[in-house]
């Protein structure tokens, strides 16, 4: 059987303080991940990341990282495109600093780019960012995530393809659970199947050490013709995640679950449930 890790996205809203008190909380409370929220900026220096990386490794909870928002690698601007590179940069660092395993970031939209026209682009945008991180010896995946919209690069197959290119120790998806259900502004998720149709084709395209250290976010949606709009518990049932849990127990994928929920730890702490109840 694989090894599920589940955790909040950031510091539980049940504990105060740092960074530190945060893993130390989440850690309290049976959770075995964290991820560090850089969404609206990135305050932690890398004493503080050396700090967390020590406190986490002594607890084993899994660090990752999100990434700034403001991030959009294929900007026509091209002043917009450097600084995001060097946006989801600084997190890496961070990321490494804290002996995490990846950095987690939208890349971008596609803007007036069709999207055969896009992927060169970004492809190239990628590339940049590696060179850089392998020059700094960053020992970090860069994980970027399925997007919520269709004007937001980041298909499945897109960043499927993306990993391809580059190896699934330097870039692998991060399979946001959400949005590849209300992407193309329609449900698609609905049971099993449709979930085992995404680990089928992340392990036909990236090889089985895909499905056996996937990341991944979870969450309810409330979404419309264009896409996400804003995050809902999971009792919301948009997508069901009770299959999803149940599937990874039946078939022995291995990797991590990040709650972004309003609920943060509450709904970490019952989707474990739900895989400890689906393991017996």
């Amino acid at each position: 059987m694989g090894k599920i890790r589940f955790g909040p996205a950031g510091i539980p809203i049940q504990c105060h303080g740092s960074s530190l008190d945060g893993i130390q909380c989440a850690y309290g409370l049976g959770l075995s991940a964290l991820e560090v929220q850089y969404g609206h900026g990135i305050n932690m220096g890398l004493d503080l990341a050396k700090q967390c990386g020590k406190l986490a490794k002594k607890l084993d909870v899994k660090l990752s990282a999100h990434g700034q928002y403001a991030i959009s690698l294929i900007s026509e601007k091209k002043e917009t495109a450097e600084a995001s590179a060097n946006r989801v940069l600084e997190a890496a660092r961070r990321v490494n600093a804290m002996d995490g395993e990846r950095v987690v970031f939208h890349s971008g939209y596609y803007g007036k780019l069709g999207k055969e026209e896009s992927y060169p682009l970004m492809k190239k945008a990628f590339e940049k960012i590696l060179a850089q991180a392998e020059k700094e010896k960053l020992k970090v995946i860069i994980g970027p995530e399925t997007t919520g919209a269709y004007t937001e690069w980041g298909s499945l197959e897109e960043l499927c393809k993306l990993s391809q290119e580059f190896g699934i120790n330097r870039v692998m998806p991060t399979l946001d659970w959400a949005h590849l259900h209300c992407r193309e502004g329609k449900p698609v998720i609905k049971g099993k199947d449709d979930y085992k149709r995404i680990f089928d084709y992340l392990e036909k395209h990236l090889g089985k050490k895909a499905v056996e250290n996937f990341h991944s976010h979870a969450t309810g949606v409330f979404f419309t013709e264009k896409g996400e709009k804003h995050h809902l518990p999971i009792s919301s049932n948009s997508p069901p995640l009770r299959p999803l849990i149940e599937l990874l127990a039946e078939n022995g994928y291995s990797g991590t679950i990040i709650s972004e929920s309003p609920n943060i730890e509450a709904d970490a702490l019952l989707m474990k449930k739900w895989f400890e109840a689906a393991s017996k």
